[in-house]
């Protein structure tokens, strides 16, 4: 294998668009870098959840979804009761609440953000050029 001439690897750093090149490739793993430590915070457990034996994080997530089940079905009985409509409201906002659980559970365990985060997570990203 022969060694380029030091003409030939002049030649390579004159040429603009490979110095275009270069810049973009270092701006590319720049935000690489950036995206990898911004995920790394995110897969970091909440505060809350930090200290907390695996009992505690057990309990904690299961009464987060036993909460929201039962508040689903307490105003569904109280609709039925105050409208007389049974079981169609304890039945509807049970299973509302059984959603909300869920959601509850999976936002204590830090596997879906909030809503404000989900929301601006799909900009595009910034100082790109588009051709």
């Amino acid at each position: 294998m022969a060694k380029p001439s030091d003409e030939q690897s002049a030649e390579h750093v004159s040429r603009p668009e490979l110095g275009d090149l270069s810049a973009r490739l270092k701006d590319l793993s720049g935000r690489i870098a950036a995206e990898r430590s911004e995920q790394a915070e995110s897969a970091k457990p909440p505060a809350s959840l930090e200290g907390a034996s695996g009992y505690a994080k057990g309990y904690r997530l299961a009464s987060e979804f036993v909460a929201g089940t039962l508040v689903g079905g307490l105003i569904g009985y109280g609709v039925d009761w105050l409208l007389g409509t049974k079981p169609f409201g304890l039945i509807i906002l049970l299973l509302l609440g059984f959603g909300a659980g869920i959601l509850n559970m999976a936002r204590a365990a830090n596997r879906v953000p909030p809503a404000k985060e989900r929301i601006g997570s799909n900009q595009p990203p910034k100082g790109g050029s588009s051709r």
